[in-house]
């Protein structure tokens, strides 16, 4: 997620249960309430069928130092076209949030094919986000602010990163667990 302090500012959606804004506040407030708001999530895997995760900065508000998903971020004020009218054209908007952070975040551009659109899940995420899914063997550049490593595993590879118990987000371990589900990890 793009949180670190610079965007602090930047403000984000509040929505009700059906994505349906509610009002506007800072990402501070969002996090320290859990508040549901709007976001997007890359899955990313390379020509070899790895999994593109990054590890995220300690500099984060949120899960900091954890391994993430390949990219992800707010649906923030500054991307809708018309900010008084923040619930027309949801599907243009993460579409354009998710080519977004991915670029940010890893440094590269990918075909994105939507996989689904998901609600807050109590104890994973409270967002509403779209998960999204493409292919990139880089280079990729880390966005420092953001991420401090970025690697691609294998299944096994990824497996092996969870028995370590290293430090990674809940819903890094649901969007996989999703993903092998239906074949796509």
């Amino acid at each position: 997620m793009d949180d670190s302090v610079p965007h602090m500012s930047v403000r984000v959606a509040v929505v009700d249960a059906e994505n349906r804004f509610v009002r506007w506040t800072s990402r501070a407030e969002i996090h320290a309430a859990r508040l549901a708001h709007r976001s997007v999530q890359v899955m990313l895997l390379d020509s070899h069928a790895r999994l593109v995760l990054q590890r995220r900065a300690e500099a984060k508000q949120t899960y900091p130092g954890c391994w993430d998903l390949s990219a992800s971020g707010h649906v923030e004020e500054p991307d809708y076209p018309d900010p008084s009218r923040p619930d027309d054209d949801l599907g243009a908007i993460y579409d354009a949030v998710a080519h977004r952070e991915l670029e940010e975040e890893l440094g590269v551009r990918a075909a994105l094919t939507r996989l689904g659109a998901f609600e807050p899940l109590e104890g994973v995420h409270y967002e509403h986000f779209v998960l999204y899914r493409g292919t990139s063997d880089g280079p990729y550049r880390a966005q420092v602010e953001e991420v401090a490593e970025i690697r691609a595993f294998t299944p096994d590879e990824y497996d092996q990163l969870l028995a370590s118990g290293a430090p990674r987000t809940a819903s890094l371990e649901w969007l996989v667990r999703w993903a092998r589900a239906r074949g796509i990890f």
